[in-house]
């Protein structure tokens, strides 16, 4: 019971009325400005009233206003997180995906040898089916 959350929260707020009884007037008078400036952080959290009055007027008054803050954040926070997560991924794994890999190392000339013969073989193909046609045409004449 002794460091109950209750009994800290209260003793925190006694301790924040109180004035201090110092012997010396400056020292007083800077409690007094941390004092106050505590309490006003504590109310609003640590953001300052303005902001939060105009973030009401936008977005907290109405519970349409409220579902698109969430939503947004949410979609904004996913996006920062994503991106991390992907720096943090191609970062790791340089030169081991498809993007990075450095594709001239695996090129060799054999491949193109074999794929300038299979379209050669596709032209004569071709050229053979059109003359085919012409001979029949020959024919009959």
């Amino acid at each position: 019971m002794l460091f109950s959350s209750i009994a800290l929260r209260n003793a925190s707020r006694v301790g924040l009325r109180r004035f201090p009884t110092g012997h010396v007037a400056a020292n007083a008078s800077a409690n007094t400005t941390a004092i106050q400036l505590r309490s006003k952080a504590s109310v609003s959290g640590g953001i300052p009233s303005p902001v939060l009055a105009q973030w009401y007027k936008i977005f907290g008054h109405s519970g349409i206003g409220y579902a698109t803050w969430l939503v947004a954040g949410i979609l904004v926070a996913e996006s920062m997180t994503g991106a991390a997560s992907d720096f943090v991924w191609n970062s790791v794994n340089e030169g081991r995906t498809y993007e990075t890999v450095d594709w001239t190392k695996f090129k060799t000339d054999d491949d193109d040898d074999d794929d300038d013969e299979d379209d050669e073989d596709d032209d004569e193909e071709d050229e053979e089916e059109e003359g085919g046609d012409d001979d029949d045409d020959d024919d009959d004449d």
